[in-house]
């Protein structure tokens, strides 16, 4: 699904951070653990704008938390191609009326910005320097500027805007290994806390696709979410970099199964899609999608797709060192 959303930083300078950050992990910790808490946890409605490379996005989100503990958020684009991702506590549907689909998933965050942390921060320190900034401004809210500072080159930095009183992130940027920016989102209204509303995250598209019938596609739902052996390695994992899972899914359109393995270095995350070659042979080539590199290449008649939110280097160095076990193995 494509994402591209500004950097209208409102209040974030256009490059590396230029005032005197300190580091204290100690409260840099304890600030993106609220971040991660607040987006999550918090009622919230707003606009926001969203850059990736040039190319950017104003999207409108809704975003509650009812007594029971029950989530209900609804994120729609506001130009270009229409978009509308409803999500029901686990369950997340996404309508795209050019195309007159409806996918349906269980929960995914990378629909719902700013959900930009996980929520698990434990190895997070091992990778990343945290600083703390001065304050800032972001529609209308004073927020506190937090950057996670790569240790090397094989992952980005970050830098969070947070809203001083919720910790709520109201804008974020992201920087390469050149500490060029290549992709942030940043409020340009918002208004926080509020009681649950029922029609600001009620689907227009809903009723229509029904009537109209709609292609439905859950092939998101079938992924075994068991530890599954793809018979896959890679045997020169890029430092810090761990293995998540190991899993079989189904991809609509496309015969078979995919194995898929994901590594994490506590923020980031890298998947590995392994599948048969197709019949148009895939050349070798990397691409990418705002701050996400895709590497595809050939090995042992299979076709091989890494991507993630990782310099391309990192991407490369995963998708080069992929192996059948058996063959690494005889080696």
């Amino acid at each position: 699904m494509k994402f591209v959303w500004p950097v209208v930083v409102l209040g974030l300078s256009t490059a590396c951070p230029s005032f005197a950050a300190e580091s204290y992990p100690k409260e840099g910790l304890d600030w993106l653990k609220k971040m991660a808490s607040a987006t999550n946890q918090l009622n919230y409605s707003g606009t926001f704008v969203y850059q990736q490379r040039g190319n950017s996005e104003t999207s409108s989100i809704a975003h509650y938390v009812n007594a029971a503990g029950g989530v209900f958020a609804k994120l729609e684009t506001l130009d270009g191609p229409a978009r509308e991702v409803v999500r029901s506590n686990d369950q997340v549907t996404c309508y795209l009326p050019n195309t007159k689909t409806v996918l349906i998933e269980q929960r995914n965050s990378r629909y719902f910005p700013p959900a930009v942390l996980p929520e698990r921060l434990d190895s997070i320190m091992d990778n990343y320097t945290v600083r703390i900034g001065e304050n800032d401004r972001v529609a209308g809210y004073e927020c506190q500027v937090i950057e996670l500072v790569p240790k090397d080159n094989l992952r980005y930095g970050r830098r969070f805007c947070a809203e001083k009183d919720s910790g709520l992130p109201l804008a974020v940027r992201t920087f390469d290994e050149r500490d060029e920016p290549v992709e942030a989102f940043a409020y340009t209204q918002l208004s926080i806390g509020g009681s649950f509303s029922r029609e600001k995250v009620r689907s227009k598209y809903a009723e229509k696709s029904r009537s109209q019938k709609w292609r439905i596609d859950r092939s998101a739902l079938s992924i075994n979410d068991r530890p599954f052996e793809t018979g896959w390695m890679v045997d020169n994992q890029p430092a810090g970099f761990k293995k998540l899972m190991e899993v079989q899914r189904s991809i609509g359109g496309r015969p078979g199964h995919v194995a898929q393995i994901v590594f994490s270095d506590g923020l980031a995350a890298v998947s590995v899609f392994v599948e048969p070659i197709p019949r148009e042979r895939p050349a070798q080539a990397l691409s990418h999608r705002g701050a996400v590199n895709i590497y595809t290449r050939e090995v042992a008649d299979h076709m091989i797709t890494v991507l993630g939110e990782a310099p391309a280097a990192t991407v490369m160095q995963i998708g080069d060192s992929l192996k059948r076990k058996t063959d690494a193995a005889i080696r």
